[in-house]
């Protein structure tokens, strides 16, 4: 029997693209899209001292995204008696107290934000660590699910939250030495002079914004553009 050569296939001396059957939900940026309403699904850090506006920075975020989120889930340290989060109203928000596994994510894959706030993050346990590490490194880019981190100290983060984070919001450190190490990880070596110069009120605010063809990588307090740090 004669063998039968096999067709080779045509194609260019370049990566193809290949859709991803799981990522169809996500979004990009386009003329015209708000500043604040990054394209879903990010992983957003919100690093600073106690009372200078992660919380508000974050509802900023959730009120102007377009198509709005269907769901919010806020992981707190107390969901009992926090009432930091009762401006956005009941209707799709849910307030608990520990990361869920990942099948109890998202089942119906609707667009959902998961918002971490006043956790003790160095103290979670084995198994909590484990949610948090899916659910940044997994969940968020294949089951519809933005994430926003906030936390008082940013060397806190467990190392897969600082590699898989693409927006950062920063607040000024009293100490210079940590503007510093921060800055170096996130692409913005000079942020102890851009924050000594251009945060000078105790709320203001550095965004460092690493999604995909964003047109304002750098600004302050979420809409005033600024030159790369």
């Amino acid at each position: 029997m004669a063998s039968r050569k096999r067709k080779a296939l045509a194609l260019p001396d370049s990566l193809c693209v290949i859709p991803n059957a799981d990522k169809g939900f996500h979004e990009k940026w386009e003329e015209g899209r708000a500043k604040l309403n990054f394209p879903h699904p990010w992983r957003g850090c919100f690093t600073g001292p106690p009372n200078t506006g992660k919380s508000t920075a974050v509802k900023n975020i959730i009120v102007r995204s377009d198509p709005p989120f269907k769901r919010v889930m806020i992981i707190h340290a107390d969901p009992e008696n926090s009432e930091e989060y009762n401006d956005l109203g009941k209707d799709g928000v849910q307030l608990v107290g520990t990361i869920p596994p990942p099948d109890k994510l998202n089942k119906d894959d609707e667009k959902m934000l998961v918002v971490i706030d006043d956790l003790e993050l160095k103290e979670l346990s084995r198994e909590q660590r484990r949610n948090l590490d899916r659910l940044v490194g997994y969940v968020s880019t294949h089951k519809n699910v933005s994430v926003a981190i906030c936390t008082q100290d940013w060397f806190n983060l467990p190392p897969i939250v600082r590699r898989c984070c693409n927006v950062w919001v920063i607040w000024k450190s009293p100490d210079p030495r940590n503007m510093k190490a921060i800055g170096q990880r996130i692409g913005a070596p000079a942020l102890p002079d851009v924050a000594s110069h251009l945060l000078p009120e105790f709320r203001d605010s550095l965004w460092v914004d690493m999604t995909a063809g964003t047109p304002y990588p750098f600004r302050k307090n979420g809409f005033e553009i600024i030159n790369k740090p």
